[in-house]
């Protein structure tokens, strides 16, 4: 027995401190990447239920569930700019606001809006740095264009994506300069930007700045925004596993893989049938690491827990199974483990909500 287990109340309380950090700023729902692995439909429903209506996708199949599911009146928009025809038409069709985040995107987009006689919702997406999609700074004039011989495109927003808000004030405040310089050379030519957002989940919280029109969130709607803990976020996610077998080991048993050990005493060892291929142990910054902040990463201690007691991990994390000591621990199979886990690293396991 094992399950991703997202608690419902908690995403309530963390969404209730997103609205007070917005500062009346509207909250447009990220819903990528399965809600950060919450569960899309679950956690959309809970969000419309607060009063949420704004939510951004990455993939039109996401759009089309969404629609399937009544989120008829929702406005869903598209983060990805994309110039493949199929895409466009399956957005156009589920009456998604596109994002255009090149002359190239606008084109097609526009082409096919031309093609069935319509008008579509597009947002503008700026590059002050991330890298993926976006008209650079300087392209205003192919931005102009838009406006200018693009008829069956209505520029509803305007917005950039921070690259390093979780660890770097000095960059974000550039971006967000950058950016701003952006929307007032697009207003002193006449134009409209729209919805101007570029505020993320660790930029909402991090900082007292670039609030703007709109926020987007999706990490602190699960509590766990790259970097230092926040306060007001509460973590959601963890995982509950059977305890499969358990066993007594003698001084000096080996146990683990490449990072194993001996036990200095008798040791009672149970197994978990949950692995890092579940996501127990996964973290979603390591690609973004120093060496030293690597190196403490790799010799950090987990723990699970039964009923509040703390059991450590023995070993490494294995694909599909951990062991921890629970020699201080009253235990036996089918006794359930809770492993703390984000949830967007979590696959192959089942959610159940509370």
């Amino acid at each position: 027995m094992k399950n991703l287990v997202i608690d419902r109340r908690i995403v309530r309380n963390n969404l209730r401190a997103i609205k007070e950090r917005a500062e009346g700023a509207a909250i447009i729902a990220d819903l990528s990447a399965n809600a950060s692995g919450m569960g899309l439909v679950p956690i959309a429903e809970l969000l419309r239920d607060e009063g949420i209506h704004d939510f951004a996708v990455s993939d039109p199949r996401d759009a089309q569930v969404l629609r399937d599911k009544g989120f008829t009146d929702a406005r869903l928009m598209m983060l990805r700019s994309t110039a493949d025809p199929e895409e466009i038409s399956d957005l156009l069709d589920l009456g998604v606001i596109c994002t255009v985040g090149s002359y190239e995107a606008a084109v097609a987009v526009n082409g096919i809006a031309e093609s069935r006689r319509t008008v579509v919702e597009v947002q503008v997406k700026v590059d002050t740095g991330l890298g993926r999609y976006g008209f650079q700074p300087t392209e205003i004039d192919r931005i102009e264009a838009i406006y200018k011989y693009m008829s069956s495109l209505a520029v509803v927003g305007t917005f950039t994506t921070f690259s390093a808000s979780w660890r770097s004030k000095k960059l974000t405040l550039e971006q967000l300069d950058t950016f701003n310089a952006v929307l007032d050379k697009l207003t002193d030519r006449g134009l409209e930007p729209g919805i101007a957002h570029a505020c993320d989940s660790a930029a909402l919280f991090r900082y007292n700045f670039g609030r703007m029109d709109a926020v987007r969130v999706d990490t602190a709607l699960t509590g766990r925004v790259l970097g230092k803990s926040i306060p007001a976020l509460q973590k959601v996610g963890y995982i509950e596993a059977g305890v499969e077998e358990v066993c007594w080991v003698p001084k000096g048993h080996r146990y683990g893989e490449e990072r194993g050990g001996v036990t200095s005493a008798p040791t009672k060892i149970a197994v978990l049938s949950v692995g890092y291929y579940h996501g127990f142990g996964v973290e979603r910054q390591v690609s973004a690491m120093s060496l030293a902040d690597l190196f403490k990463f790799r010799r950090r201690k987990l723990y699970v827990k039964f009923d509040g007691q703390r059991a450590r991990v023995l070993g490494n994390v294995g694909l599909l199974h951990t062991m921890v000591d629970v020699t201080k621990i009253e235990c036996t199979v089918g006794d359930v483990a809770r492993l703390d886990v984000d949830p967007v690293n979590v696959k192959g396991l089942p959610i159940s909500y509370k």
